[in-house]
């Protein structure tokens, strides 16, 4: 008899699909369950379970559709005390989330919903502190919600230290299909249709910063807010930041404003009355961001502009170092992107209007700047009453004190291309400049900065300056000063590659005309010119005056030891220049220099002591010149010297007179510019005491190391009378006679000077004088029994040889070289 297996086979299979069936029915069932559960247990899970106390009317929630809804809520925290916890009041007329994803949210920790909505409600909430957990974790929570609609909202959100983090009233908020972005570079948030209006809003941006606003009205692509504030929240010493920032606005209006994942595109802009204030922190060196993320998003703008505005800027101990008490500012067609914010300014613009008022900038703490008013339109700027000042008295410092009527800049087109600056200028106009500056008297040395120039290309039109004043000051008392000065320059061009140049910078061609030119020229002597003209090459000066500030009696008193005293003045002066240079390697190199109507009187006291110091010839003197000099022409034209030397216990001055003098200097130098000539001529002629007409021949070699020299001289028809102006105080003798001509044809070096000397004269008759000037009429008879009274025929030369004394200057050994070859002749 067989055995039946197919019951228990049939059994098996029976329990499998009992189970199965059992298991997907209790599956299908949990959520409705569930559903239904926390339904009803809900509140009183949150009562039991959280520190929260929960009440609410009408509760639905469907995890299967994902739909929530509550009216009529009350929360409130249980223990409000407990600062560990975030405290939460709050009352909601309703509250509902439409295609919420649980499932999502329980196992991915992704928050998504389809709409959120929000009616009439009032909630409080401050948030507990972070646990050092959660301070460490830098994630941001994965929220998705397209659309948020909040209506008749009141809210106050506050951090663990009792600072907003979002407070408003009379909240309404309609925002449609919202688009979240995930990189950081670009704009967080895009929506398509966005509708808000709240009053009394403030937002914590960071621990640092707080956002309010009276009102918020944003609809219609328009954005309208009303008392806009940017508030500093710390102390300006914890920022990580040179500056801190507080800007206001009266109201902040945009229009066809236009938001995506990657732009932000605004027609309009407009700040009324905007109110900046920018606190230094006090730190010259802040931390730099770690790996900075690359702006990827775009920003544009058609206009912005902002009126009515005022700026200050305080130092760290709230001093004030600048400020702009009214402004007005307008840009357009404004773009800011991913190139432009790796340029020095970083957002491009085509046009701009700008008007400011009453500008103020502290230099530093002795210097300020004040303009009344500022100006610009596009390409030129317009700066009125512009006044640098002094603020203090310095001993190490110089100041200035800068007035000027009028600045024009104009055709203005600089700009940052990359990080190199491209100034490019049309041209430059200053009014009515006036230019003080008060000199230190003990000036500290000031240390080169080692700083790389920044990458920049000059290109100036021209720079006219009319009727500008200037003057510098020390001690109270004036040293250089220009009544008027007046200047144009045209095309100025520099640039990085010019730093090297002797000039950092290349002119096409200039002018500068000034007058009424003052120089304290020292201790002993003012400079005075009337006018000073230069053109590049030229340069032309008139009425000029080297004029002595003390009486020759006062001079002699107060100078140590015996020095002359000299009067100059000039009609004209005209320097033509050659190759000079005045920065870097500097030289004098000029074609020629012209004087015309020169007037020198040298005066010599010999009642100071004797200056024993040595005294070095013209070509050693030339030789130490340390600046490279090279003069190819000088000549004097019109001119008249005076020489006066009042002897001890003399009533009257010797004397001796250069009229109509004129000379022609060629090769001035000292040798240190190469492949020019070394040897210096000098060929004079003039009037002796004004009627003996005199020829000078000189020439000696700057580089002859013991400075020898020639020189010839030929004087016609000298007056005995003449020769007593300086020969009566000097030897307190006179001379009666004719003399038909002295010449004389010397050599010399630093040694001494010889040569052959040639004297013809008639009827001489030597008159020796006692201390009281009278006539010893007894000597008188017997010198000249042996003095010659008359040189007959043409006289032949004698030699003489005079050593010099090293105290004593070249003309005053050349003036002993003659008077030997007198005492030759007459003796």
């Amino acid at each position: 008899m067989k055995k039946n297996n197919s019951a228990p086979r049939s059994n098996r299979k029976k329990w499998f699909w009992g189970i199965t069936a059992t298991i997907v029915l209790l599956l299908a069932i949990f959520p409705f369950a569930l559903d239904f559960y926390l339904q009803k247990k809900l509140p009183d899970l949150v009562n039991s379970k959280t520190p929260y106390k929960l009440e609410l009317k009408n509760f639905n929630l469907s995890l299967i559709s994902g739909n929530f809804t509550a009216t009529d809520l009350k929360i409130s925290t249980k223990n409000p005390d407990d600062k560990k916890i975030t405290q939460i009041k709050g009352n909601i007329k309703k509250i509902q989330i439409t295609d919420f994803g649980v499932w999502k949210a329980i196992f991915s920790k992704s928050y998504t919903a389809d709409q959120f909505l929000l009616q009439d409600s009032d909630i409080k909430m401050r948030l507990a502190p972070k646990s050092e957990k959660q301070k460490k974790k830098s994630e941001k929570p994965d929220i998705h919600i397209s659309n948020i609609v909040v209506s008749n909202v009141f809210a106050e959100i506050m951090n663990a230290e009792g600072k907003p983090v979002f407070t408003g009233e009379n909240i309404n908020v309609k925002l449609k299909d919202i688009e979240q972005n995930k990189d950081d570079s670009k704009i967080p948030f895009a929506f398509k249709e966005f509708k808000i209006d709240a009053e009394d809003i403030k937002i914590g941006v960071n621990d640092f910063y707080q956002i309010s606003s009276d009102k918020i009205f944003a609809a219609n692509k328009t954005l309208d807010l009303t008392k806009f504030h940017l508030i500093p929240i710390q102390n300006p010493a914890k920022y990580n930041s040179k500056n801190v920032f507080d800007f206001a606005s009266e109201r902040l209006l945009a229009t066809d404003f236009n938001i995506s994942k990657d732009s932000l595109i605004v027609s309009d802009i407009t700040f009324t009355k905007p109110d900046l204030k920018v606190t230094s922190t006090g730190k010259n060196i802040v931390e730099k961001e770690k790996n900075p993320k690359e702006v990827e998003m775009k920003i544009g703008m058609k206009n912005i502009s902002f009126q009515k505005g005022k700026i200050v800027v305080l130092q760290a101990d709230r001093d004030k170092t600048a400020s702009i008490d009214n402004f007005n500012f307008k840009l357009t067609n404004i773009v800011f992107d991913k190139n432009t914010v790796k340029e020095k300014i970083p957002f491009r613009f085509t046009n701009h209007d700008i008007e400011a008022d009453n500008i103020y900038l502290k230099a530093n703490a002795l210097q300020a700047v004040k303009i009344k008013k500022i100006s610009s339109k596009n390409s030129d700027i317009l700066i009125e009453k512009f006044q640098m000042a002094a603020l203090g008295k310095s001993t190490n410092k110089d100041l200035l004190n800068v007035t000027t009527d009028e600045i024009k800049i104009i055709n203005n087109k600089t700009k940052y291309i990359g990080q190199k600056l491209n100034v490019n200028i049309a041209g430059l106009e200053i009014r009515n400049p006036e230019v003080k500056i008060i000199s230190a008297s003990k000036k500290s040395k000031s240390k080169k900065a080692d700083s790389e120039v920044p990458e920049f290309a000059l290109n100036l039109g021209f720079i006219k300056i009319a009727n500008g004043k200037f003057s510098q000051s020390a001690l109270g008392k004036e040293k250089l000063s220009v009544g008027k000065f007046d200047m144009v320059v045209n095309r100025i061009i520099s640039g990085n590659q010019y730093l090297k140049n002797d000039l950092p910078f290349e002119v096409k061609n200039h002018s500068v005309i000034a007058k009424k030119v003052f120089l304290d020229a020292g201790k002993y002597y003012t400079l005075k010119v009337d006018e000073l003209k230069n053109t590049g090459k030229q340069t032309d000066m008139t009425g000029l005056q080297y004029l002595p500030k003390y009486s020759r009696a006062a001079f002699s008193k107060v100078i140590a030891k015996e020095t002359d005293l000299y009067t100059i003045t000039v009609k004209k002066i005209g320097i033509t220049d050659l190759y000079s240079k005045l920065i870097k390697n500097p030289a004098i190199d000029i074609s020629k220099v012209n004087i015309d109507g020169l007037k020198c009187g040298i005066y010599h006291d010999l009642a100071p002591p004797d200056d024993d110091a040595a005294r070095y010839l013209f070509s050693k003197k030339l030789r130490e010149v340390k600046i490279p000099l090279f003069v190819k022409n000088v000549a004097i034209r019109n001119s008249n010297l005076t020489y006066e030397e009042n002897a001890e216990n003399s009533k009257i001055p010797g004397k001796l007179t250069f009229d109509r003098f004129s000379i022609d200097i060629s090769n001035v130098n000292n040798g240190k510019i190469k492949g020019r000539p070394t040897t210096i001529t000098a060929d004079a002629n003039f009037a002796f005491y004004g009627t003996a007409n005199t020829t000078i021949n000189w020439k000696f070699d700057v580089m002859n190391p013991n400075d020898q020299f020639y020189i010839k001289g030929n004087i016609q028809k000298l007056s005995a009378d003449n020769v007593n102006l300086f020969v009566r105080p000097y030897l307190n003798v006179t001379l009666d006679g004719n003399i038909d001509y002295l010449k004389f044809d010397y050599q010399g070096t630093d040694a001494g000077i010889g040569g052959k000397f040639y004297f013809k004269y008639n009827e001489m008759y030597v008159n020796l004088l006692n201390k009281k000037g009278n006539e010893r009429k007894l000597l008188n008879t017997v010198a000249n029994w042996f003095i010659k009274n008359e040189s007959t025929g043409e006289p032949d030369h004698v030699v003489i040889e005079k050593e010099r004394e090293s105290d004593r200057s070249f003309f005053s050994m050349l003036w002993q070289g003659i008077m030997e070859g007198l005492k030759k002749y007459l003796i």
